[in-house]
């Protein structure tokens, strides 16, 4: 059973148990909150008295050496339970209690106790506030996430991040008059305090491996002499012993060493005055807790305390990060916290809003390098309190803004930037903070972003208050990019419930993503449709409830794995098409067949694939890449290259479908010129499909003959692409011409004019094949039928 089924099962277990034993939720959750206390005592008792540093050190080692064991990964709310624990018991006035023999100290048994501990926490928010409704539902996922998800960014990518924030001057004055120190200083001595602790881990584990390969021969030796000769072990046996002992020891009784922050080290590594390491440090250390289950209460309220304190110190005064995913995050929310305080903020609000833009902005750009580019425009659009309304676009008075806008062929990309930062309280499951962040983050930019797409709907074209204006008569397909600062993915993931709690409209719903997760889909894209593809599949509705992610990454592997897709509603099919008849019974049963699926963990591949871009000993990995036919992506690669009207949009419908029909789509060309070859006649191919947005388009494949010149049968194919998309009511029409091999496109024609009434068209369309005759169309595309 895979990992996250057994997760599951074990919770649901334990939720079981609970609600058997009790006859209201208030008694549940006093018997989950027993479990945690008790569970917890248990994690002091077995730590021995040792101190925090080796104990925290020892379990995070035996964590490391499971992972290389089973693949399991070590869960950083363990360990942060762990330190919690020991903080508390440190700081408590009260006599100690008995402790265990340090002899009997075993680093999995506290680890065990941790789990438990947080397995009986997790029940705590459930009983204490069950998700009735949508909106208690997004609180208590934002919740959960808080308590179990860690290092949801990459370092190196959160370090570009906070350097980006914390490289302006006038934020710099801001923070040194505030905290004694730069953000960029914060920023360098926490990750050197992230870094040389896990080069220190890192060195020992090392020696560990050199220490045993070493031993091997000498072991070997040992085992095969005569047992009847008593010889002593060589200097080079009893030397080779010695170190894997001695390696032992670095990694088990002296491995606090290794985690131990050197402040001299920092300064060192960093170049800064160890007065400025120390106040870094000081911001950032964990202050004394007496009171355990005021800590725990907070902990699963997803109100960390380590959250923004990652060290702890020891007895002895010693310090340490708890581990290194908890480093960089502090950072940010501590220096916001601090300048919000002290009345400072508006200088960092304003750069880290511009350079959020900048960043969104200039990621999209990159997966559409031939795209017309709009940023930060201010523009007019009606004013709803004029005394008489505003219809003409020339004569509109209200001013707003628009932080981007990308136009490539016909689709324009509306991006709206949100770089609020979540509070404590927001974070921590006070349910109205949480609801006004995510209005300010969610609901303002759909809205915005609404009032553009208006325009561009109505109107056609948008007047800047430059005096420009912004043509936008050929655009087609709209989708709205929400980016902002703060990783969402477990509530911005959960969409019907977004519209459920009234925080999206289900006909306005943007791709809300924050800038780092936007950085690696952008770096795993191969082509600009890959990603209006995944605009189309992960806006849609229905995408959310049938995969259930936490994160948004999940949800983009898995569209890169198998699509994403959701089947069409049947009885939506045969409206828009009511000359198909009505829905098949087998299309009937693939619709009511869906069920909501849990999104397990896909970034394994990501992170190895990142591993060995950064790491040069790593081994090496393959990029995580769109799963589909290699014909059908060289096909797509001849579309883009084209740089034709249409080549978008065209690309991106071919990569619509399942397994099946993309391997016929990457072969029809093929399948024509074998045709052309036997008779010498052109040949077309010619399918009605549906999009994920619900709209029909029409594809046709077509090889001419070899004595046939390309032009004359682009412009016989031209009167045949508009007569069809006519008669077919197709939102848009694509003809692929191929030369007589099937191997080189030579013509991409392309019609996306909206339907109107046309007798003309409505004469040639009595010349083709009715519609009737065609089979229903859906992402499944008709049989490859000869329609000229």
């Amino acid at each position: 059973m895979p990992s996250i089924e057994m997760a599951a099962a074990e919770a649901l277990g334990r939720f079981a148990r609970y609600v058997q034993s009790a006859s209201s939720h208030e008694e549940a959750a006093a018997a989950a909150r027993a479990d945690l206390q008790a569970a917890v005592e248990v994690v002091s008792r077995l730590a021995c008295g040792l101190d925090l540093s080796k104990v925290v050190s020892s379990v995070r080692v035996g964590m490391i050496m499971n992972r290389a064991i089973t693949g399991a990964e070590p869960s950083a709310a363990v360990l942060e339970l762990i330190a919690l624990a020991l903080v508390c018991r440190d700081s408590s006035a009260s006599e100690a209690s008995a402790v265990t023999r340090e002899s009997e100290f075993m680093p999995p048994y506290v680890e065990a106790a941790a789990q438990e501990a947080l397995a009986a926490g997790s029940m705590v928010a459930l009983f204490d506030s069950p998700p009735s409704d949508a909106e208690s539902a997004i609180l208590f996922h934002s919740v959960q996430r808080e308590i179990t998800l860690r290092n949801p960014v990459y370092p190196h990518m959160l370090l570009d991040t906070l350097r980006g924030l914390f490289g302006d001057p006038a934020v710099n004055d801001g923070c040194r008059a505030t905290l004694g120190f730069t953000g960029l200083e914060a920023v360098n001595v926490m990750e050197a305090a992230r870094l040389l602790s896990t080069t220190e881990l890192a060195k020992r584990f090392a020696r560990m491996e050199a220490a045993r390969d070493a031993s091997l021969p000498y072991i070997r030796s040992w085992k095969d002499r005569d047992k009847d000769e008593a010889e002593p072990p060589s200097d080079e046996q009893r030397a080779a012993a010695q170190e894997v002992f001695d390696a032992v020891q670095d990694l088990t009784t002296n491995i606090a060493q290794a985690t131990v922050i050197d402040p001299d080290a920092i300064a060192e590594h960093t170049g800064y005055e160890p007065s400025t390491v120390e106040a870094v440090l000081d911001a950032f250390t964990l202050s004394p807790l007496t009171d355990i289950d005021q800590a725990l209460d907070r902990f699963f309220r997803g109100d960390n305390p380590l959250r923004t304190a990652p060290i702890v110190t020891d007895t002895q005064g010693r310090r340490m990060l708890v581990h290194d995913a908890l480093a960089l995050p502090a950072v940010r929310e501590v220096i916001e916290t601090r300048l919000k305080a002290a009345n400072r903020k508006d200088a960092y609000e304003h750069h880290r809003g511009e350079w959020v833009e900048n960043a969104a902005i200039d990621l999209l750009a990159g997966v559409f390098p031939d795209a017309k580019v709009f940023r930060a425009f201010n523009y007019f659009v009606p004013d709803p309190k004029a005394a008489t309304p505003q219809t003409d676009p020339d004569r509109f008075t209200k001013r707003v803004e628009g932080d981007g806008l990308i136009l490539i062929d016909d689709v324009a990309l509306i991006i709206e930037v949100k770089s609020v930062a979540l509070t404590a309280e927001a974070r921590g499951g006070v349910a109205r903070r949480l609801r006004g962040k995510l209005r300010d983050i969610v609901t303002n930019a759909a809205n915005q972003a609404a009032r553009l797409r208006e325009r561009i709907i109505t109107d056609q074209r948008i007047r800047l208050d430059d005096g420009h204006w912004i043509d936008v008569s050929e655009v087609r397909e709209i989708h709205t990019i929400a980016v902002g600062l703060e990783d969402l993915s477990g509530v911005t993931t959960a969409t019907t419930m977004l519209v459920a709690a009234g925080i999206l409209k289900s006909d306005n719903i943007p791709w809300t993503v924050s800038v780092h997760d936007l950085r690696i889909v952008t770096e795993l894209l191969d082509r600009p449709s890959e990603l209006l593809l995944y605009l189309r599949r992960r806006t849609q509705l229905e995408a959310t409830w049938k995969y259930r992610a936490v994160d948004e990454l999940d949800l983009f592997l898995l569209f890169l794995a198998r699509g994403l897709y959701v089947e069409p509603d049947p009885h939506h099919t045969a409206q828009a098409l009511p000359w198909t008849g009505p829905p098949s019974t087998a299309d009937l049963r693939r619709y009511a067949a869906q069920h909501p699926q849990l999104v397990a963990s896909h970034t394994e591949p990501l992170d190895a694939w990142y591993d060995s871009q950064l790491n040069p000993t790593a081994t090496p990995a393959d990029k995580p890449r769109l799963a589909t036919d290699q014909k059908l992506l060289e096909l797509v690669d001849q579309v883009t290259s084209t740089g034709a009207p249409g080549w978008l949009s065209t690309a991106t419908s071919l990569l619509e479908g399942n397994v099946k029909v993309h391997r016929a789509f990457g072969r029809y060309a093929g399948d024509l010129a074998k045709r052309v070859r036997r008779d010498g006649q052109h040949h077309s191919i010619t399918h009605l499909m549906g999009e994920t947005s619900g709209k029909h388009i029409l594809l046709v494949w077509v090889c001419h003959g070899p004595d046939e010149d390309a032009d004359t049968a682009a412009s016989d194919l031209w009167q045949y692409l508009h007569a069809k998309k006519h008669q077919t009511g197709a939102y848009r029409a694509t003809c692929m011409l191929f030369d007589p091999t099937g191997r080189d496109l030579l013509r991409l024609l392309y019609d996306n004019r909206p339907p109107r009434p046309d007798p003309v068209l409505d004469e040639a369309a009595t010349r083709l094949i009715p519609p009737q005759k065609m089979k229903r169309a859906t992402l499944r595309p008709i049989p490859p039928r000869k329609t000229r």
